[in-house]
């Protein structure tokens, strides 16, 4: 049994209609999470790992059932469930029943009512409502699993979405176990079993690679290169971005120990320390809620180590370590390198608190470059047994930052001198395996960002003086010295939709929210408007619902998407928006007076 308490939900009549009430919360969502990671770490053969699916799905979601079925080639098999159905279960072709569709497009579904999907299902059987799920990773779908509801409306998308994460780590565990099943028998098969065991932890570890931050465009000037690379098929390290309007929090860890079980624990850090970031906790605030959210569920013997550091629009960083490898600081004031370290130990040994963790500050100026670094490439070893050690990897860093400035004129290209780096260390290493996972993530202050700054001052004070050719002139010459800084985007943004050229401003404004992950609800109506503005209007209303999503009480936000329906000839949508913009915030008298006007004139034209 789980070792949480989930609220049990319920189903009620509300205005003709049925709502699930209680079930999961964002608590238990975590909870669930960590708890899955622990179990399937522990199981090392397929029966167990399937009834263990099974048994979670109940307990989890309330099912009435539960359809695990694998792919054999042909046919999508039934392997695992809670009872036999009637009419019994049978073997579904691609793209027949829910199962068969999901199998077919890769694609998870969630149907609340079966009885209006007749399609979907053999006639005679009692399933209402069904959340449907593939097993796969990248290039690969294994099979689908089912949990399904004899009530109608017995489901949500949170419910999917937390059936979608147990499906991830479902598809990793199984190439886990069939690792340790075939291990077991390649004894007596020979090389071609043991290839394809190989193969099977290949595709483990893109499983894993879906969790590693993908966009790794410039935030705001800080420019991003990475590398990942597991001792094995899959790792026990992670690095990964979030990306806040206003700030950027970045984070290196280290799981103790290799593999399966360290891979399914780097999952859950990961969910955690994004769900952390979001909720707008402090640096050791985080650490405490890794710490503490994880602790119990880890593995028995299992811990990580973990270096945060969080940079600030103004490129001053706060940053804190809890047991990790040092972050490196290279000042190009000075052609020198400082370590960072604070107070705090390895998280998942012993309860924590915030406290026990220490913050410290620092500021990135233009050609600086932090490190995140895991002690993997510090602690290898060459044929000789001797380790690589943290200042032969500052020699290499000088040495190759030095070379890319004589060959690029004073520039600095990031990627060439990551690359260049794992280059020095391949030489090093020889043909010595790896002894650990290795990671490391560079964040470089770039250094044009005082030059597009000029330029873009110089188009604010054109801007004031309207002197609007020479403003656009000195603001796009800023753009194309450095495009990822945030002021020049919505400069941009906010010009060309003040002078009537909407596309351009959706064009500038886009990739603004896109690159600084600004998600307040000032931007998103911002954003909104200029959509409505351009006559897009599908894509204003997506903008502006979401605006309303970050702060319910947006007035301007509420009159907006309800113009949105009115151009869609949709009024009782939009005066239901304007009656939820009223009860939301009833001091708003604009809105009171647009819905007042609205409802009027549907009377009057009724």
């Amino acid at each position: 049994m789980v070792d949480f308490k989930v609220s049990k939900r319920m189903l009620v009549n509300f205005r003709g209609q049925n709502k699930v009430v209680g079930g999961l919360t964002d608590k238990d969502k975590i909870a669930i999470l960590l708890y899955i990671s622990k179990e399937f770490a522990n199981l090392d053969r397929e029966d167990q790992l399937f009834s263990k699916v099974i048994l979670i799905c109940q307990e989890i979601f309330e099912s009435d059932n539960t359809t695990l079925r694998l792919w054999d080639g042909e046919y999508l098999v039934p392997v695992k469930f809670v009872k036999e159905t009637e009419p019994p279960r049978r073997n579904l072709k691609m793209g027949e029943g829910y199962s068969g569709t999901v199998f077919e497009t890769k694609e998870p579904i969630l149907v609340n009512d079966l009885s209006r999907s007749a399609h979907y299902f053999d006639e005679g059987e009692t399933t209402k409502s069904v959340m449907c799920v593939p097993i796969m990773q990248k290039e690969e779908i294994l099979g689908t699993l089912a949990v399904e509801s004899e009530r109608e409306n017995f489901y949500i998308v949170d419910d999917l979405e937390i059936l979608e994460a147990l499906t991830s780590q479902l598809a990793l565990a199984l190439y886990g176990v069939r690792l340790i099943e075939g291990l077991v028998t390649a004894r007596a098969r020979e090389a071609a079993i043991l290839n394809q065991l190989e193969w099977d932890l290949k595709m483990g570890r893109n499983v894993q690679s879906q969790i590693l931050p993908q966009d790794l465009s410039a935030w705001n000037g800080i420019y991003f290169a990475s590398h990942y690379e597991p001792m094995a098929e899959v790792s026990g390290d992670l690095v990964d971005i979030v990306r806040q309007g206003h700030s950027l929090t970045a984070i290196n860890i280290d799981v103790s120990g290799h593999g399966i079980p360290a891979a399914l624990v780097t999952m859950a850090i990961h969910h955690q320390f994004r769900r952390s970031v979001m909720a707008g906790l402090g640096l050791t605030e985080i650490m405490e809620e890794l710490g503490e959210k994880l602790r119990e569920q880890l593995p028995e013997s299992t811990y990580f180590t973990a270096f945060m550091v969080r940079i600030f629009s103004d490129y001053t960083f706060g940053y804190v370590n809890a047991g990790h490898q040092r972050m490196l600081h290279y000042k190009a004031s000075d052609d020198t390198f400082i370590q960072y370290d604070t107070k705090g130990v390895p998280l998942g040994i012993l309860p924590v608190r915030k406290i026990d963790y220490e913050e410290k500050q620092g500021k990135l100026e233009p050609g600086d470059f932090l490190l995140l670094i895991s002690d993997g490439f510090s602690e290898q070893r060459n044929h000789l047994k001797d380790e690589v050690g943290v200042d032969r990897i500052l020699t290499w860093l000088q040495d190759e930052r030095e070379r890319l400035v004589m060959e690029g004129r004073g520039k600095v290209d990031l990627k060439k001198l990551a690359s260049a780096f794992v280059e020095r260390f391949r030489a090093y290493q020889g043909d010595v395996p790896n002894g650990d996972d290795l990671s490391f993530l560079f964040l470089y202050c770039g250094d044009s960002i005082p030059e597009a700054s000029h330029y873009i001052q110089m188009a604010k004070q054109s801007n004031s003086k309207m002197k609007m050719e020479e403003a656009y002139a000195q603001a796009l010459k800023a753009f194309s010295i450095d495009s990822s800084l945030k002021e020049i985007l919505v400069f941009l943004g906010k010009m060309y939709y003040r002078d009537g050229k909407y596309n351009e401003a959706i064009r500038y404004l886009e990739e603004y929210l896109r690159t600084s992950g600004d998600n307040t609800a000032a931007s998103h109506f911002m954003m909104g408007r200029a959509y409505y503005k351009a006559g897009m209007i599908s894509e204003a209303k997506r903008a502006l619902k979401m605006a309303l999503s970050s702060d319910h009480s947006f007035a301007k936000a509420s009159i907006l998407l309800a113009q949105c329906y009115l151009k869609e000839n949709a009024k009782p949508k939009a005066i239901k928006v304007l009656q939820q913009g009223v009860k939301n915030t009833p001091q708003s008298l604009e809105l009171k007076t647009s819905l007042l006007r609205l409802e009027s004139h549907s009377q009057k034209v009724g």
